[in-house]
């Protein structure tokens, strides 16, 4: 009986997932049940906050950031990058406030400041959006941006700071990042399958539609000392000069194979790390090219993915630097090899558990998967211009 393990457990990765994300478990532990229901239509319906309730979320928020060692909070958000082919922590952005505000009630002057989260700056902040998207600067009366906290994705703690995921707008609402249009595109979906279902009498007790995403990120690691020594690689992330392999990439003998301790012992810290904060990684393994590995999680809720692969990629490069190495995430870092892929697996369901891309079993099943296929092979024959937007860049074309 032994081998199926004791009643204690060491304490690891396993025993410590989760513990610093403010996930639904935490939230329903930690609100009144009212706020926690109303909170959660407020996700399907769109509608905001009570500013009652954003009183007693900011508080326990708060409290709940306090007991993991915060001081900070900041609004952490994805702002387009003028097309510049942004790879890696560049994708996310964020300004640090210490956890401290004026204490209102006193009459002096020179008010004394204590602990806390003011929870206007919970839901909404505001910051310089002059230098985005292109580095430019726009005229001073619009400079002003905006964020606001995307509910569906938890608030994390990391280093000291809250860090709230965010939406980033200008003064007369464009978006100015990368997050606005995904969670707009949610809406198109829900508000549409919703309708297809009612039209074709399948799944009408579905309240929502929830676009599913599993991605899987494959990168380069090299020393850092080497790393330094390439300006093409600190200032491009892609070699531009230097003699191509003699025979190419003709071997797969890297792909599966064993992952030199080295490296392993940086996946192996990434993967400690991140699953503390959420994220279910679950899967590493070496890939085609030499030095190349990839890491990738279970899929999860889109706008929640994207979040977590952005934070991947900077605790990446982080817990890198710590072991003299560097990941280098550009797609095609070296030539004649392997480029890096990041694939996306995606797929749409309802709330009551259907998918739109899995056949099944039933009849039921079968005629919502085909008419999915049929509406998705509609969708990119019409706006195939589009989705080629979507993913062209100057790294990416």
């Amino acid at each position: 009986m032994a081998m199926f393990g004791s009643a204690s457990h060491p304490s690891d990765e396993l025993t410590n997932m989760s513990s610093a994300i403010f996930n639904d478990d935490t939230m329903k532990a930690r609100f009144p049940a009212k706020v926690y229901a109303r909170f959660k239509e407020a996700l399907l319906t769109g509608a905001p906050t009570s500013e009652e309730d954003q009183k007693v979320i900011a508080e326990i928020i708060f409290k709940w950031g306090r007991e993991l060692g915060a001081v900070c909070f900041a609004h952490w958000f994805f702002p387009m990058r003028g097309g510049s082919g942004a790879y890696g922590s560049m994708c996310g952005a964020c300004k640090m406030d210490v956890l401290i505000d004026f204490d209102w009630s006193s009459p002096e002057a020179n008010k004394p400041f204590l602990a806390t989260l003011p929870y206007e700056r919970l839901f909404v902040g505001e910051t310089d959006g002059s230098s985005f998207p292109n580095g430019g600067l726009r005229a001073t009366h619009t400079a002003a941006a905006f964020t606001t906290w995307d509910r569906s994705s938890p608030c994390y703690v990391l280093d000291k700071v809250l860090r709230i995921p965010c939406v980033f707008v200008t003064h007369l609402g464009d978006c100015i990042d990368d997050k606005t249009p995904l969670l707009r595109s949610n809406d198109a979906v829900q508000k549409e399958g919703l309708r297809l279902l009612k039209n074709i009498k399948l799944c009408t007790d579905a309240k929502a539609i929830h676009s599913y995403l599993g991605w899987e990120q494959e990168f380069f690691v090299i020393r850092a000392d080497l790393y330094r020594k390439r300006p093409d690689l600190v200032n491009c992330g892609r070699t531009l000069v230097g003699k191509l392999p003699q025979r190419n990439q003709v071997g797969d003998f890297n792909y599966f194979a064993p992952v030199c301790k080295q490296v392993e012992k940086l996946l192996f810290n990434v993967q400690a790390k991140v699953l503390s904060l959420g994220v279910a990684m679950a899967v590493l393994h070496n890939e085609v090219a030499p030095a190349q590995h990839e890491m990738s999680p279970i899929y999860c809720q889109s706008t929640f993915a994207a979040d977590n692969n952005v934070l991947f990629m900077e605790i990446l490069e982080r817990e890198a630097e710590k072991l003299g190495l560097h990941a280098l995430m550009h797609e095609k870092p070296f030539a004649g090899i392997n480029g890096s892929g990041k694939h996306n697996n995606w797929s749409i369901g309802t709330d009551t558990g259907m998918n739109f891309f899995y056949p099944g079993k039933t009849d039921q099943a079968r005629e919502l998967y085909v008419t999915a296929i049929a509406c998705l092979t509609y969708g990119l024959c019409q706006h195939n211009d589009v989705v080629r937007c979507a993913v062209a860049h100057a790294g990416n074309d």
